[in-house]
């Protein structure tokens, strides 16, 4: 399929299906079924992630995805002036994002689901670091929100569809941060919109 194509679909999928006339396909054609499960795969530009739908009729599914990433970064550095000095770092973070809402669907053809999702995301993150010199710290923080979602789908068998999603987020974070000098609080709003990424569905 071109982009341009699939290009189009997706913006169909902000048009309500009843605008598009009686020439547009009845939503029973749709192959979903109540009480159908499906698992969804999603990668963006910096994180991915994994999630389930629970199919409660033919156009509608509650979905619950989440993501999950982390790392450990050590440094050593090697000093010979004035005197031969070996001094290292490290720094280790995690985070957990998590998202809960309702998904609507359309059919836009034969292999064609366009879908709307609503709902909440909340996430915790936590870092910590620290040098042989002595200074170490910890931060931990968690985060809470809402979001809203178009997309589509185009299913290459009975089971399996991909294509694309753009989302809109809007989150408040609270982080406190540690040291054994010091002890800190700060809190943030933060907005995002689109939020393009990639998205494949095997359906049960």
């Amino acid at each position: 399929m071109s982009r341009t194509r699939f290009g189009l679909y997706v913006l169909l999928s902000l048009t309500p299906a009843g605008a598009l006339g009686q020439g547009s396909p009845s939503l029973d054609t749709l192959p979903f079924r109540s009480g159908q499960w499906a698992m969804q795969f999603g990668g963006g530009f910096t994180l991915g992630s994994i999630g389930v739908l629970k199919f409660t009729a033919p156009t509608r599914a509650w979905l619950l995805d989440i993501a999950v990433s982390g790392g450990h970064d050590k440094t050593t550095s090697h000093v010979t002036v004035p005197t031969d000095t070996t001094a290292s770092s490290f720094e280790s973070r995690a985070t957990v994002s998590v998202r809960w809402g309702r998904r609507f669907y359309q059919a836009r053809g034969s292999k064609i689901a366009s879908f709307q999702t609503l709902g909440v995301l909340g996430g915790f993150n936590h870092a910590a670091g620290g040098s042989s010199g002595g200074g170490a710290g910890a931060s931990n923080g968690w985060s809470a929100g809402v979001f809203g979602e178009l997309g589509a789908g185009f299913f290459l068998a009975a089971k399996l569809s991909i294509g694309g999603a753009a989302a809109a987020t809007f989150s408040y974070t609270r982080t406190i941060t540690r040291s054994s000098v010091a002890r800190s609080v700060s809190w943030s709003y933060q907005g995002s919109a689109p939020a393009v990424r990639f998205v494949a569905t095997i359906y049960f």
